[in-house]
């Protein structure tokens, strides 16, 4: 709750890939919050207040993907409409006349974002979804310390330095820049 707050108000790529591993942690703990309390809130240092609190956003993320029927998999709708929201502004400021750095950006991960649809099989996902998809799965593989080859690191950092600025964009529109 309280990284996701802070990464919410700083950068919403940043926080969509938090909440991606958080609704992954409700589920390796079998949603159960007495679990949640014992192997993640617990490892806080914060005052019994900060804790119950932490506990209730569990419980409120818990029953959203219940309700949604995400117990295996998927995001809850919420993140869904907020990456929607990213992809409208990527295809917005694709089509600003002046805007070369987020275009070349663009340009250049398109190509590794269209191979990571064929190989990952996501054909009916947009390009933000996908990508954002793919950044939390390449975060897995390291915190798995499993081998990413160079030409698999490359690929994503063209990846993530669009995202990057779509991220930063879509935080200057929300906030009324």
């Amino acid at each position: 709750m309280i990284i996701a707050e802070q990464k919410r108000k700083e950068n919403i790529a940043e926080y969509l890939i938090y909440m991606y591993q958080v609704e992954d942690l409700i589920r390796a703990n079998g949603f159960d919050p007495a679990k949640i309390d014992q192997v993640i809130i617990s490892q806080f240092d914060a005052s019994y207040d900060v804790k119950r609190e932490m506990l209730e956003w569990y419980k409120v993320l818990i029953d959203r993907l219940l309700s949604e029927g995400k117990e295996k998999q998927g995001h809850m709708n919420f993140l869904r409409q907020i990456a929607a929201d990213m992809n409208e502004l990527n295809v917005q400021l694709l089509h600003k006349p002046l805007n070369n750095e987020f275009k070349d950006a663009y340009d250049k991960a398109k190509p590794n974002a269209d191979a990571l649809r064929m190989r990952a099989g996501h054909s009916g996902e947009n390009d933000v979804q996908l990508a954002l998809d793919g950044l939390y799965g390449l975060l897995i593989l390291k915190l798995q310390q499993k081998e990413i080859s160079e030409e698999t690191q490359q690929a994503f950092r063209s990846i993530s330095e669009w995202i990057a600025l779509l991220s930063s964009e879509y935080m200057k529109n929300e906030s009324g820049y």
